[in-house]
């Protein structure tokens, strides 16, 4: 694990590897806690999920170390809704995120954090009933085929509109799980690499917070051992 953590913290020309390294797994720890949140099983107070078939999601990297994830009118079908109507419920999906920092390889995945907005309605143009929008900071992480669009508040930014969930308290949870991203995600310049896929997705809210899975734990646990291995670095 130490040599993983190292792997991390490369110098870089300006001498600030290690607070660079600090912030990298600050912001993992902060994402293992939104996948805590939305994934786990235990008592989950789930609002809204929903699938697509294929396609409709596009990331678009800059060549200057940004990327942007959107889709535009993105054909859905909601399976669950805490509202009054009956499922399935086919809708549309407008996604805009743009990276708010570098990307970097964390134990063989690809991470950077984002920050966006999404909406999910009845119709294409004007939106018509609005299942439900939100407002979002916090990450993507992923690796191969599959990429995770995840956040929560607490401890990230997401706050949730709806004409027909009333209850939108906290703690708040969104994941957005792209499929089949071609080509297999990587990095470009600094930044995630284009891609497309489709997109599925969970969000939840009003919950009380739920007992994370092996999988989640074990990236607290590595992220944490991380953040102290380059604290005693420092002060060495």
């Amino acid at each position: 694990m130490q040599r993983a953590l190292e792997s991390i913290a490369i110098t870089n020309d300006n001498g600030g590897s290690e607070m660079k390294s600090l912030k990298q797994l600050a912001s993992v720890l902060g994402f293992a806690a939104a996948v805590a949140l939305v994934a786990a099983p235990a008592n989950a107070t789930t609002i809204l999920t929903f699938g697509q078939s294929s396609g409709g999601i596009t990331g678009t990297n800059n060549g200057a170390g940004s990327t942007t994830i959107t889709g535009t009118d993105v054909a859905i079908t909601i399976t669950q809704i805490d509202a009054a109507l009956g499922t399935p419920v086919s809708a549309f999906l407008d996604l805009s995120a743009t990276s708010i920092g570098p990307a970097f390889l964390f134990l063989g995945n690809v991470f950077q954090e984002y920050s966006g907005s999404f909406s999910i309605c009845s119709t294409a143009v004007g939106c018509g009933i609005n299942y439900l929008s939100g407002t979002f900071t916090d990450a993507v992480f992923g690796a191969g085929a599959s990429l995770t669009m995840s956040a929560a508040q607490p401890p990230g930014t997401l706050a949730f509109t709806s004409d027909v969930i009333t209850t939108l308290g906290l703690p708040r949870g969104m994941s957005f799980s792209f499929a089949d991203v071609t080509p297999a995600a990587h990095i470009t310049v600094g930044s995630l690499g284009s891609f497309t896929s489709s997109v599925a997705g969970t969000m939840s809210a009003n919950g009380p917070l739920r007992t994370p899975e092996p999988a989640t734990l074990g990236l607290l646990g590595l992220a944490m051992a991380g953040l102290g291995f380059v604290r005693r670095r420092k002060q060495g």
